[in-house]
């Protein structure tokens, strides 16, 4: 009967790891609708001789494309926000990997 012990404490830890992993996606989730999306580009332009550089924020809203300016001021705080992003879609990713795989598991998902 050790076995089956066994086998009921195994299936409870990983039925417990696929709920954490739920909830961290969520919260993920949650987390990355507070920060900004896209990417920065840098737009030069000519004008009286002289060359003038400035950033903007592309994104998309539904099938439009956005370009957003964005002060100088700006640039640092966005710059990292969206870097955080990034590193947000890619615990993303590993969590749907780890759910997929839990579920495919008999009796956990």
């Amino acid at each position: 009967m050790k076995a089956v012990e066994n086998d009921n404490l195994i299936q409870g830890m990983l039925h417990e790891e696929l709920e954490r992993c739920r909830r961290m996606l969520l919260s993920l989730k949650k987390e990355l609708t507070q920060l900004p999306k896209g990417s920065l580009h840098i737009r030069e332009k000519l004008y009286k001789g002289k060359k003038y550089r400035y950033h903007y924020l592309k994104y998309r809203d539904g099938r439009k494309s956005i370009s957003k300016h964005v002060s100088k001021k700006e640039l640092d705080s966005l710059n990292e926000k969206l870097r955080a992003r990034q590193d947000y879609e890619k615990e993303i990713k590993s969590y749907r990997a780890r759910i997929k795989y839990l579920e495919k598991i008999p009796r956990v998902g």
